[in-house]
């Protein structure tokens, strides 16, 4: 987490920290109230780390046109944009082409082909059946453990679709 959403670096974000942070997005407060209600799952007014990590790709689907809903969580967007530019993590008014690691269209078609291709287990992939892959990049072990590790953005040592894009 950020410091901006995670002062207390506590792994959580608090409603209010959210909000601040959320309005960046430029979105209305209507739309990033229902971001928030589909974000909050348990409804205690604070998401995990995995839970504002589905109000980010919310929000990117909401700044792109599409449904703010669950179904929308798997479509294919470009990161969120915030008009904050203290952080180089954010981006400001920048296209997704124009940002080196960002996955362009062509190549999440051509990772979703991989991705099927391995057959994975309720939408999921296992370290065993990515390892050839990476092993393939001819990357060291050591940086491959760390591109896993960042990839693997809910931690619970599977991919899915799109962590396996990242």
């Amino acid at each position: 987490f950020s410091p901006q959403v995670d002062s207390a670096n506590a792994g959580r974000v608090l409603a209010s920290d959210a909000a601040v942070f959320l309005k960046k997005s430029g979105l209305t407060d209507l739309v990033l109230g229902k971001i928030w209600d589909l974000a909050d799952t348990d409804g205690k007014g604070i998401l995990s780390k995995q839970e504002f990590f589905v109000a980010l790709r919310l929000v990117a689907c909401a700044q792109n046109g599409l449904d703010v809903s669950l179904s929308s969580l798997n479509l294919p967007v470009p990161p969120p944009r915030f008009t904050d530019t203290n952080s180089p993590l954010l981006l400001s008014g920048t296209a997704s082409s124009d940002v080196p690691w960002a996955v362009k269209l062509e190549d999440k078609a051509k990772y979703d082909a991989i991705f099927d291709s391995l057959n994975p287990v309720n939408g999921l992939l296992s370290g065993d059946k990515v390892k050839p892959v990476l092993l393939n990049s001819k990357l060291p072990v050591d940086i491959l453990g760390r591109v896993w590790e960042l990839s693997d953005i809910d931690h619970d040592g599977m991919l899915d679709r799109d962590e396996f894009a990242v």
